[in-house]
């Protein structure tokens, strides 16, 4: 079903935020954008069974170019590899949104190269997004690329859809994963007192059945061991400055990468 748009984008984040936070049933249209196959999971796992009309947008495939990294997850090709991944997602979603699933779109970007694709794939979310209330997506934090990049596209289509005079989606993100102090945190925001969270503990059905998408996703289980079924955090997106090393200046994948996908950005938003 097709939602008509009518809500202003910040009444219609406010909203979502409100109605997630009481772990409430939602009939606005709410698209999830994620970079990888299980990042839907780990982020909001636990009250993706609240989203009666839930509009998935997979960017990536979730198989790396490389073959090796295939051949390390125990599949001959990096195709067999990207369809395995598709086949856990789609097990997930079965336990996750029981058949609610309005719409799901696979972008089949290769696995880390998101950057490389900007272009088209801003294009095609700012079609995907306009017929949604709101959208929830990775934050700009440096723990990933991909997610760095999924963050920079979500925030340039809706630009792209508000300068056009149409309708831009309140933009929101799930917590993720990025690095303090040299360590690792998952399942919390980079602290932004600009920027205010809700938290949502998790029921024992919603942990259970977060638990059992864990275990769909097969040829992720050593990844997957670093997160666990805690609260999950969501927050209004700011408007980041894409053009600076994200918050806090601890950039996992390296500087070095950050200034090529910088210069992405730069070609992207020109």
């Amino acid at each position: 079903m097709t939602t008509t748009v009518t809500m202003d984008p910040g009444a219609a984040g406010a909203r979502v935020l409100r109605t997630l936070a009481a772990r409430q049933p939602l009939d606005l249209a709410v698209a999830v954008v994620t970079a990888h196959p299980d990042d839907e999971t780990i982020g909001l796992g636990g009250v993706m069974a609240h989203l009666r009309d839930l509009t998935l947008l997979q960017l990536s495939d979730g198989a790396p170019l490389d073959p090796a990294y295939a051949a390390q997850a125990g599949f001959p090709t990096r195709q067999a590899y990207a369809a395995a991944r598709r086949g856990e997602l789609v097990d997930a979603l079965a336990v996750l949104v029981e058949g609610r699933l309005a719409r799901q779109a696979f972008y089949e970007v290769p696995d880390g190269r998101l950057a490389d694709h900007l272009a088209a794939v801003i294009e095609r979310l700012a079609e995907d997004l306009i017929t949604v209330d709101a959208v929830l997506t990775h934050p700009y934090e440096g723990g990933h690329f991909d997610h760095d990049a999924a963050a920079f596209a979500v925030q340039q289509a809706c630009a792209r859809l508000a300068r056009q005079g149409g309708h831009a989606p309140a933009r929101l993100e799930f917590a993720s994963y990025h690095r303090v102090n040299g360590a690792l945190r998952t399942g919390r925001f980079l602290d932004d007192p600009d920027c205010p969270e809700i938290v949502v503990p998790l029921t024992p059905e919603a942990a259970r059945r977060k638990e059992a998408a864990f275990a769909c996703h097969r040829s992720q289980t050593g990844n997957l061991a670093l997160f666990g079924f805690g609260p999950e955090r969501f927050r209004s997106a700011p408007v980041y400055d894409f053009f600076r090393p994200p918050p806090g200046g601890e950039v996992m994948y390296g500087m070095e990468v950050w200034q090529g996908l910088s210069r992405a950005f730069a070609a992207a938003a020109g």
